[in-house]
């Protein structure tokens, strides 16, 4: 969607909002009501100085004109529309930007349903795969055909043997009674056991990752609370790169109690509670590097101390699950922890300095490749941004672990990305960075590197995980990443055509396409 069809429709909704004519509007932003109809039907493009006058007429925050939430919308709305459940119908792309311009509000319910419907499907084949190859539903399948069998035998008895004698039939109507109170017990023992554990809650709620996803996104990534907080500690602490871990295992137990044990199993997110009334233990497994576990640590204090920091911008979003209200705390703790390795001022500086070379800033903070891009999209203070990515994490299998579209570029919310893009590539050239000049159908342009890790299960007998990390940038970027040296980005040539999705890109003669398109 232009953005400028984006800032007429929003305009056309504050008016609305406010309960004003375009002549009143018109007035108060000291124009012509042509001129604001011109506006509102993007005829006429919307000036920083008429941006500047909204905000101070209508005290509206400017980067609600910013077009990020419509373009979000507007990427589900389309990758919905790429479900197989809509193949017989092609849409316009002109279409759907109309749509999330003129009924934005229309558009998310019609996402709530589909969510619900989403959910129902999966629930069902969940449900089907567990009734063909569950071992208890097996055994109660064989059992509830022998009541049946039973029942029906002295059924027949009675109703072919109308002499019976009253003491027999009265034993056997006994029997009967008997084998239907066995067969009720049963059916209800089935129910439970499918309702129980199977249909899950179907009122179109995401999953926990994709609702802690769209909470950041709300932010832009980017908290100011959790930045003063963490300079402050780190003002405190008086933390170097040098012996983080020990001086932050420190602060653990001498202000909270909690003693840091490397080389013990994994506690998980929470320190275990010690034998014999000992203080709680926070278990740092022996495999992890040592950036990692300076991380967990650093995590871990900002979950023992901002716990009401925490709480209040938890309050601000509207998670519907517990598991997402615990995943986004931990999202806001590893932010923090993120943030004290890392001072915001001292990192953008180093960023635009190393011009963004990923393993010296690593080398520098004493942090890995992946918190180096996490870090990354979080610089977006008001006056002092730095280059806006996106991020995304996938394993082996394909699937997107991690998401954040800061760059623009839409990342699927469900099922896989293009295989074309070089976050997949990466896998067939480990531990190298893989450089890549993507361009979308639209034209749009991205300057995108890739590269794996690998993270240690801790042992001969314990799996590894393989992971694929990717950042970008739109192209006019490009040329503050060290990695674009020596790439024509102005030349076409080399740009690899991707798409979104499948269903989502109109490139009929991908050789690599794995479902057909819906959009005409």
């Amino acid at each position: 969607m232009p953005r400028q069809a984006m800032l007429g429709n929003r305009v056309r909704r504050l008016r609305h909002r406010q309960g004003l004519t375009q002549v009143a509007m018109a007035s108060q932003l000291g124009i012509s009501p042509s001129y604001l109809n011109l506006i509102e039907h993007n005829q006429r493009s919307l000036n920083r100085p008429l941006l500047l006058k909204l905000s101070e007429c209508f005290d509206i925050d400017l980067q609600a004109f910013s077009g990020n939430e419509e373009a979000r919308l507007l990427a589900d709305i389309a990758e919905l529309f790429g479900d197989p459940l809509f193949r017989d119908i092609e849409i316009e792309a002109g279409e759907l930007n109309e749509l999330v311009g003129s009924a934005p509000a229309a558009c998310q319910a019609f996402l709530a349903l589909y969510r619900a419907y989403r959910n129902a499907r999966e629930d069902l084949r969940g449900l089907s795969a567990r009734l063909a190859e569950d071992p208890y539903l097996a055994a109660s399948s064989h059992q509830l055909l022998t009541l049946l069998t039973s029942i029906r035998s002295f059924a027949e008895i009675l109703h072919d043997n109308v002499d019976l004698a009253a003491r027999k039939r009265q034993q056997f109507v006994a029997i009967l009674v008997e084998e239907s109170e066995k067969l009720t017990d049963l059916v209800n023992q089935l129910f439970e056991f499918i309702t129980g554990e199977g249909f899950q809650d179907l009122r179109g709620a995401d999953s926990p990752v994709d609702e802690v996803t769209d909470a950041l996104h709300a932010r832009h990534n980017h908290f100011p609370d959790l930045e003063d907080a963490a300079d402050a500690a780190r003002r405190e602490i008086g933390l170097r790169k040098a012996g983080a871990f020990e001086s932050l295992s420190a602060v653990l137990a001498e202000r909270h109690g909690i003693t840091v044990v490397l080389g013990a199993q994994d506690t998980g997110a929470e320190p275990e509670e010690g034998l014999n009334g000992e203080r709680p233990c926070f278990g740092i497994p022996e495999a992890l590097p040592a950036s990692s576990a300076t991380f967990r640590v650093a995590r871990q204090i900002g979950l023992s101390t901002l716990g009401p920091l925490f709480e209040a911008r938890l309050a601000e979003t509207q998670l519907s699950t517990q598991a997402a209200r615990d995943m986004y705390r931990r999202a806001l703790a590893s932010y923090f922890a993120g943030a004290l390795l890392m001072p915001y001022d001292e990192f953008l500086e180093a960023a635009c300095t190393l011009r963004h070379d990923i393993e010296l800033l690593g080398r520098r903070f004493g942090v890995s490749f992946e918190q180096v891009c996490h870090r990354l999209t979080t610089l977006r203070r008001p006056g002092a941004e730095g280059v806006p990515f996106h991020f995304l994490r996938v394993d082996i299998a394909g699937n997107v672990s991690k998401r954040f579209s800061g760059s623009g570029l839409r990342i699927p919310r469900y099922g896989g990305t293009c295989p074309r893009w070089n976050v997949h590539g990466a896998f067939m050239r480990p531990g190298r960075i893989d450089r890549q000049l993507a361009r979308l159908p639209d034209g749009a342009t991205y300057f995108c590197i890739a590269k794996t890790e690998t993270k240690s299960g801790g042992g001969y007998r314990a799996p590894s995980s393989h992971y694929s990390i990717g950042v970008g940038c739109e192209v006019s970027f490009a040329p503050q990443l060290v990695y674009a040296d020596g790439m024509d980005l102005g030349n076409p040539e080399i740009a690899v055509p991707v798409g979104v999705h499948c269903r989502l890109c109109e490139r009929r003669d991908c050789a690599q396409r794995a479902y057909p398109s819906f959009v005409r």
